[in-house]
C-alpha cells in the first residue's frame, strides 16, 4: 500500500513538470459596456479578444479585436506581477435602440498579470463607434465612451 501511495504521489507531482500554459483565456469587462470575453493568445506578443455583452446599457454587441502587447515591465514589481500595455483594432456589431449597428472597435489597456496566478487585471479604453441601420442611417457615438475594468483568467 505504501508503494502504491508513493507511486501516486510521484505521478501527480510529475504532472506539474509537463503542464503547459494554454493560449486560452476568459474574462469580463466592466464599464461603459458589460462584456464577457474570450481571448486566444498566439504568442507573448499577439492575441485575439472576442467579446459579447450589453452595449451602452441599451442594447447588445459582439466584437473582435486583434491586439498587440506593446510593452511589458517585469521589473517594476518583480515578486508581485508583470505590468503590460496592450492595444488593438477590430470590428463590432450589435443591436442598439432597435437598430442593427456595425462599426470599428479599438482597445487600449494597461494592467498587470499576477506572478502567483494566471490572472490579468487592467483598465481599458474600448471605443466602438457604430453606424446604425434603421429607418434612417446615422452614427452612434455612445460606445466612444467605453472604458472600465477588466479581469481575465488564462488557462
Amino acid at each position: 500500500m505504501k508503494k502504491f501511495i508513493l507511486a501516486m504521489v510521484l505521478c501527480v507531482a510529475s504532472m506539474g513538470a509537463f503542464a503547459q500554459k494554454t493560449p486560452h483565456a476568459v474574462g469580463v469587462y466592466l464599464g461603459g459596456n458589460i462584456d464577457l470575453a474570450y481571448q486566444y493568445h498566439f504568442n507573448n506578443k499577439n492575441f485575439v479578444d472576442a467579446t459579447l455583452g450589453y452595449f451602452a446599457f441599451d442594447g447588445f454587441s459582439a466584437s473582435a479585436t486583434y491586439n498587440w502587447n506593446i510593452q511589458e515591465w517585469s521589473d517594476w514589481t518583480p515578486n508581485f506581477a508583470t505590468w503590460k500595455l496592450w492595444g488593438g483594432v477590430g470590428a463590432g456589431l450589435g443591436l442598439f435602440q432597435e437598430a442593427f449597428v456595425l462599426g470599428p472597435v479599438g482597445q487600449l489597456g494597461f494592467g498587470f498579470t499576477l506572478k502567483a496566478a494566471p490572472v490579468t487585471i487592467g483598465i481599458n479604453y474600448r471605443p466602438m463607434v457604430t453606424l446604425a441601420f434603421s429607418g434612417d442611417k446615422h452614427f452612434h457615438a455612445n460606445g466612444f465612451y467605453n472604458g472600465g475594468l477588466s479581469v481575465v483568467y488564462r488557462f
